[in-house]
Protein backbone atom coordinates (compact mmCIF):
# COMPACT_ATOMS: atom_id res chain seq x y z
CA UNK A 1 0.00 0.00 0.00
CA UNK A 2 1.37 3.31 -1.45
CA UNK A 3 2.32 5.51 1.70
CA UNK A 4 0.88 9.44 1.46
CA UNK A 5 3.52 11.73 1.57
CA UNK A 6 3.51 14.73 3.90
CA UNK A 7 2.68 17.43 1.01
CA UNK A 8 -0.44 15.25 0.35
CA UNK A 9 -1.70 15.54 4.26
CA UNK A 10 -0.89 19.26 4.39
CA UNK A 11 -2.59 20.40 1.19
CA UNK A 12 -5.89 17.89 2.59
CA UNK A 13 -5.53 19.99 5.91
CA UNK A 14 -5.55 23.10 4.36
CA UNK A 15 -8.84 22.29 1.98
CA UNK A 16 -10.75 21.25 4.68
CA UNK A 17 -9.45 24.59 6.89
CA UNK A 18 -10.47 26.52 3.72
CA UNK A 19 -14.08 24.40 3.87
CA UNK A 20 -14.50 24.98 7.94
CA UNK A 21 -13.32 28.56 7.84
CA UNK A 22 -15.91 29.33 4.82
CA UNK A 23 -18.87 27.52 6.69
CA UNK A 24 -17.77 29.32 9.76
CA UNK A 25 -18.46 32.68 8.09
CA UNK A 26 -21.09 32.06 6.20
CA UNK A 27 -23.04 31.01 9.80
CA UNK A 28 -21.45 34.36 11.18
CA UNK A 29 -23.40 35.89 8.11
CA UNK A 30 -26.36 34.52 8.83
CA UNK A 31 -26.38 31.54 5.85
CA UNK A 32 -27.19 28.20 7.02
CA UNK A 33 -25.60 26.05 4.58
CA UNK A 34 -26.97 22.82 5.40
CA UNK A 35 -30.89 24.18 5.92
CA UNK A 36 -33.08 25.82 2.75
CA UNK A 37 -33.89 29.37 3.81
CA UNK A 38 -35.89 32.13 2.61
CA UNK A 39 -35.18 35.48 1.96
CA UNK A 40 -37.31 38.45 2.98
CA UNK A 41 -36.29 42.16 3.61
CA UNK A 42 -37.41 44.20 6.61
CA UNK A 43 -36.96 48.00 7.11
CA UNK A 44 -35.94 49.31 10.27
CA UNK A 45 -35.74 53.00 10.68
CA UNK A 46 -33.07 52.07 14.14
CA UNK A 47 -31.00 48.69 14.25
CA UNK A 48 -29.17 49.56 17.42
CA UNK A 49 -27.76 46.62 18.84
CA UNK A 50 -28.52 44.50 15.93
CA UNK A 51 -25.66 42.19 13.80
CA UNK A 52 -25.63 39.85 11.82
CA UNK A 53 -26.41 36.37 12.88
CA UNK A 54 -28.79 37.77 15.38
CA UNK A 55 -31.65 34.98 16.03
CA UNK A 56 -35.02 35.67 14.13
CA UNK A 57 -38.02 33.85 16.86
CA UNK A 58 -41.51 32.95 16.74
CA UNK A 59 -42.69 32.11 19.76
CA UNK A 60 -39.40 32.00 21.52
CA UNK A 61 -38.18 29.24 18.41
CA UNK A 62 -35.72 30.33 16.22
CA UNK A 63 -37.09 30.55 12.72
CA UNK A 64 -33.71 31.80 11.01
CA UNK A 65 -31.28 34.56 11.09
CA UNK A 66 -30.34 38.35 10.16
CA UNK A 67 -28.36 38.15 7.06
CA UNK A 68 -27.17 41.44 6.20
CA UNK A 69 -27.86 44.80 7.05
CA UNK A 70 -27.38 48.10 4.34
CA UNK A 71 -28.64 52.08 4.61
CA UNK A 72 -31.18 52.65 2.05
CA UNK A 73 -30.18 54.55 -1.02
CA UNK A 74 -33.59 56.65 -1.18
CA UNK A 75 -33.94 57.54 2.24
CA UNK A 76 -30.79 57.30 4.34
CA UNK A 77 -32.74 57.06 7.49
CA UNK A 78 -33.82 53.82 7.00
CA UNK A 79 -31.95 50.38 7.19
CA UNK A 80 -32.22 47.46 4.78
CA UNK A 81 -32.15 44.50 6.82
CA UNK A 82 -32.34 40.74 4.98
CA UNK A 83 -33.36 38.05 6.76
CA UNK A 84 -32.79 34.42 5.78
CA UNK A 85 -35.55 32.38 7.28
CA UNK A 86 -36.74 28.63 7.12
CA UNK A 87 -37.97 27.36 4.11
CA UNK A 88 -41.54 26.04 5.08
CA UNK A 89 -42.19 29.19 6.77
CA UNK A 90 -44.49 31.40 5.12
CA UNK A 91 -45.66 35.07 6.86
CA UNK A 92 -49.19 36.50 6.48
CA UNK A 93 -49.64 39.77 5.29
CA UNK A 94 -49.85 42.59 8.51
CA UNK A 95 -47.43 40.79 10.44
CA UNK A 96 -44.69 42.58 12.47
CA UNK A 97 -41.03 42.26 13.27
CA UNK A 98 -40.12 43.91 16.43
CA UNK A 99 -36.07 44.37 17.45
CA UNK A 100 -36.30 43.76 21.03
CA UNK A 101 -32.42 45.10 22.61
CA UNK A 102 -32.26 43.11 26.18
CA UNK A 103 -30.48 45.26 28.94
CA UNK A 104 -27.21 43.10 28.37
CA UNK A 105 -27.11 44.22 24.82
CA UNK A 106 -28.08 41.09 23.23
CA UNK A 107 -30.51 41.79 20.25
CA UNK A 108 -33.53 39.39 18.82
CA UNK A 109 -36.14 40.13 15.99
CA UNK A 110 -39.50 38.93 17.08
CA UNK A 111 -42.36 37.87 14.42
CA UNK A 112 -45.45 38.41 15.57
CA UNK A 113 -47.45 36.73 12.42
CA UNK A 114 -50.99 38.00 12.00
CA UNK A 115 -53.49 35.38 12.06
CA UNK A 116 -56.52 36.87 10.44
CA UNK A 117 -55.19 37.25 7.35
CA UNK A 118 -55.19 34.84 4.30
CA UNK A 119 -52.43 36.19 1.92
CA UNK A 120 -48.48 36.00 2.59
CA UNK A 121 -45.55 38.11 2.03
CA UNK A 122 -43.88 37.26 -1.24
CA UNK A 123 -39.85 37.71 -1.20
CA UNK A 124 -40.43 40.60 -3.44
CA UNK A 125 -42.14 42.20 -0.35
CA UNK A 126 -40.86 44.58 2.20
CA UNK A 127 -41.56 44.51 5.58
CA UNK A 128 -42.35 47.38 7.99
CA UNK A 129 -39.86 46.47 11.53
CA UNK A 130 -40.68 48.23 14.64
CA UNK A 131 -38.60 48.45 17.88
CA UNK A 132 -38.91 47.54 21.19
CA UNK A 133 -39.01 50.67 23.83
CA UNK A 134 -37.02 48.77 26.72
CA UNK A 135 -35.13 50.59 29.68
CA UNK A 136 -32.58 52.21 27.81
CA UNK A 137 -34.70 53.15 25.37
CA UNK A 138 -37.16 54.61 28.04
CA UNK A 139 -34.00 56.50 29.45
CA UNK A 140 -34.74 59.72 28.09
CA UNK A 141 -38.30 59.59 29.60
CA UNK A 142 -36.82 58.67 33.09
CA UNK A 143 -34.14 61.12 33.50
CA UNK A 144 -36.38 64.11 34.80
CA UNK A 145 -38.02 61.69 37.12
CA UNK A 146 -34.95 60.42 37.94
CA UNK A 147 -33.97 64.38 38.63
CA UNK A 148 -37.16 65.20 40.25
CA UNK A 149 -35.91 62.23 42.77
CA UNK A 150 -32.60 63.43 43.44
CA UNK A 151 -33.60 65.78 46.43
CA UNK A 152 -35.80 63.20 47.93
CA UNK A 153 -32.94 60.77 47.74
CA UNK A 154 -30.30 63.52 48.83
CA UNK A 155 -33.05 64.08 51.99
CA UNK A 156 -33.25 59.95 52.28
CA UNK A 157 -29.52 59.53 52.49
CA UNK A 158 -28.77 62.37 55.28
CA UNK A 159 -31.58 61.38 57.33
CA UNK A 160 -30.27 57.73 57.53
CA UNK A 161 -26.94 58.94 58.07
CA UNK A 162 -27.84 60.96 61.00
CA UNK A 163 -29.92 58.17 62.28
CA UNK A 164 -26.55 56.10 61.36
CA UNK A 165 -24.57 58.45 63.70
CA UNK A 166 -27.02 58.78 66.45
CA UNK A 167 -25.58 57.67 69.75
CA UNK A 168 -28.80 56.23 71.23
CA UNK A 169 -28.49 53.74 68.45
CA UNK A 170 -25.64 51.47 70.37
CA UNK A 171 -27.29 51.69 73.89
CA UNK A 172 -30.40 50.74 72.34
CA UNK A 173 -28.83 47.83 70.30
CA UNK A 174 -27.60 46.95 73.79
CA UNK A 175 -30.88 47.04 75.33
CA UNK A 176 -32.56 44.99 72.53
CA UNK A 177 -29.43 42.17 73.45
CA UNK A 178 -30.56 42.35 76.68
CA UNK A 179 -34.30 42.05 75.88
CA UNK A 180 -33.45 39.14 73.91
CA UNK A 181 -31.09 37.65 76.67
CA UNK A 182 -33.92 38.21 79.36
CA UNK A 183 -36.38 36.49 76.35
CA UNK A 184 -34.06 33.62 76.41
CA UNK A 185 -34.32 32.94 79.92
CA UNK A 186 -37.96 33.57 79.99
CA UNK A 187 -38.70 31.11 77.09
CA UNK A 188 -36.35 28.59 79.41
CA UNK A 189 -38.25 29.22 82.20
CA UNK A 190 -41.63 28.57 80.20
CA UNK A 191 -40.46 25.34 78.82
CA UNK A 192 -39.63 23.80 82.16
CA UNK A 193 -42.71 24.96 83.54
CA UNK A 194 -44.45 23.33 80.26
CA UNK A 195 -42.43 20.18 81.03
CA UNK A 196 -44.02 20.31 84.72
CA UNK A 197 -47.18 20.79 83.57
CA UNK A 198 -47.12 17.95 80.88
CA UNK A 199 -46.14 15.78 83.89
CA UNK A 200 -49.16 16.60 85.57
CA UNK A 201 -51.56 16.12 82.96
CA UNK A 202 -51.96 12.58 83.16
CA UNK A 203 -52.52 12.89 86.91
CA UNK A 204 -55.20 15.77 86.52
CA UNK A 205 -56.84 13.78 83.98
CA UNK A 206 -56.23 10.53 85.95
CA UNK A 207 -58.19 12.54 88.83
CA UNK A 208 -60.71 14.28 86.28
CA UNK A 209 -61.66 10.41 85.35
CA UNK A 210 -62.34 9.74 88.54
CA UNK A 211 -64.45 12.86 89.62
CA UNK A 212 -66.52 12.29 86.45
CA UNK A 213 -67.10 8.66 87.84
CA UNK A 214 -67.76 10.23 91.25
CA UNK A 215 -70.28 12.46 89.70
CA UNK A 216 -71.83 9.59 87.36
CA UNK A 217 -72.67 7.73 90.56
CA UNK A 218 -74.10 10.79 92.53
CA UNK A 219 -76.05 11.54 89.36
CA UNK A 220 -77.56 7.75 89.16
CA UNK A 221 -78.09 7.51 93.59
CA UNK A 222 -80.33 11.28 92.88
CA UNK A 223 -82.23 9.69 90.05
CA UNK A 224 -83.03 6.60 92.21
CA UNK A 225 -84.26 9.05 94.88
CA UNK A 226 -87.70 9.53 95.87
CA UNK A 227 -87.65 13.63 94.97
CA UNK A 228 -91.23 13.75 96.38
CA UNK A 229 -91.17 11.57 99.78
CA UNK A 230 -87.71 14.02 100.13
CA UNK A 231 -90.01 17.11 99.91
CA UNK A 232 -92.63 16.11 101.96
CA UNK A 233 -89.62 14.99 104.88
CA UNK A 234 -88.49 18.59 104.27
CA UNK A 235 -92.10 20.14 104.11
CA UNK A 236 -93.23 18.60 107.55
CA UNK A 237 -89.49 19.54 109.26
CA UNK A 238 -89.63 22.84 108.56
CA UNK A 239 -93.30 23.22 109.70
CA UNK A 240 -92.42 21.59 112.83
CA UNK A 241 -89.53 24.09 113.22
CA UNK A 242 -92.15 27.20 112.75
CA UNK A 243 -94.06 25.47 115.38
CA UNK A 244 -91.36 25.46 118.06
CA UNK A 245 -90.14 29.09 116.58
CA UNK A 246 -94.41 29.98 117.61
CA UNK A 247 -94.08 28.38 120.92
CA UNK A 248 -90.52 30.28 121.72
CA UNK A 249 -91.88 33.59 121.19
CA UNK A 250 -95.13 32.64 122.92
CA UNK A 251 -96.10 33.62 126.99
CA UNK A 252 -98.19 30.36 127.60
CA UNK A 253 -95.63 28.51 128.65
CA UNK A 254 -92.14 27.48 130.06
CA UNK A 255 -89.83 27.95 127.84
CA UNK A 256 -91.48 30.72 125.98
CA UNK A 257 -92.12 32.59 129.59
CA UNK A 258 -88.71 31.69 130.37
CA UNK A 259 -87.42 33.29 127.20
CA UNK A 260 -89.64 36.12 126.97
CA UNK A 261 -90.79 37.58 130.31
CA UNK A 262 -88.39 40.54 131.30
CA UNK A 263 -89.19 40.17 134.82
CA UNK A 264 -88.07 36.49 135.08
CA UNK A 265 -85.01 37.24 134.06
CA UNK A 266 -84.67 40.35 135.75
CA UNK A 267 -85.43 37.93 138.95
CA UNK A 268 -83.06 35.48 137.52
CA UNK A 269 -80.08 37.57 136.88
CA UNK A 270 -81.00 39.17 140.45
CA UNK A 271 -80.31 35.90 142.03
CA UNK A 272 -77.75 35.19 139.85
CA UNK A 273 -75.96 38.47 141.21
CA UNK A 274 -76.37 37.51 144.56
CA UNK A 275 -75.30 34.24 144.50
CA UNK A 276 -71.87 35.31 143.13
CA UNK A 277 -71.67 38.46 146.14
CA UNK A 278 -72.37 35.02 148.31
CA UNK A 279 -70.02 32.99 146.96
CA UNK A 280 -67.69 36.14 147.09
CA UNK A 281 -68.20 36.56 150.73
CA UNK A 282 -67.77 33.33 151.55
CA UNK A 283 -64.32 32.99 149.83
CA UNK A 284 -63.41 36.02 151.67
CA UNK A 285 -64.99 35.26 155.01
CA UNK A 286 -65.63 31.93 155.37
CA UNK A 287 -65.68 31.69 159.46
CA UNK A 288 -69.16 33.81 159.14
CA UNK A 289 -70.60 30.52 157.79
CA UNK A 290 -68.32 27.69 158.83
CA UNK A 291 -67.83 27.23 162.93
CA UNK A 292 -65.33 24.65 163.51
CA UNK A 293 -64.97 23.55 167.13
CA UNK A 294 -62.19 21.32 167.97
CA UNK A 295 -62.21 19.10 171.40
Amino acid sequence: MAKVSKEAKIGVAFILAIVILYFGISFLKGINIFKPTNSYTVVFDDVSGLTQSTPVTLNGLQIGLVYSMNLDENNPKQVITHLNLNKGLKIPKGSKLYLDVSLMGAATVILEPNLSSTDMVTQNDTIIGLRKKGLMDAGGDLMPKVTEMMPKIDSILIGLQNLTNNPDIPRTLNNVSGITAELKTSTKQLNNLLGSVQKDVPVMTSNLASASKDMAVMTSKIKTMDIDETYKSINSTLKNIEQLSLKLNAKDNSVGLLLNDRQLYDSLNSTLNNASLLLKDVKENPQKYINVKVF
